[in-house]
């Protein structure tokens, strides 16, 4: 049975990558938050305190991967790959 919603845990399931890549490349880098994070309209539920967790509406997050995979791999010149995103 398919998920409606996923954990941080799901997402790094379904990825492959982990949390600190998914974090650094495409949940706190400034060109995805903005979209993702649910204070914005998105589908990311951005833990606000320690021992809440992330939530993510499982088919949305799969769409925004699928439709920004170029763009979160093709990132070798970008200036903000080579950045420590501090959390």
């Amino acid at each position: 049975m398919n998920k409606i919603w996923w954990s941080m845990q799901d997402l790094k399931e379904r990825t492959g990558y982990s949390e600190d890549w998914l974090k650094e490349n495409i949940l706190l880098h400034p060109r995805y938050k903005s979209m993702l994070d649910i204070e914005n309209g998105g589908f990311v539920y951005y833990p606000e305190r320690k021992g809440e967790r992330w939530c993510f509406i499982a088919s949305k997050m799969e769409e925004f991967l699928q439709k920004h995979f170029r763009e979160i791999f093709s990132k070798k010149g970008d200036t903000h790959a080579n950045q420590k995103t501090i959390v």
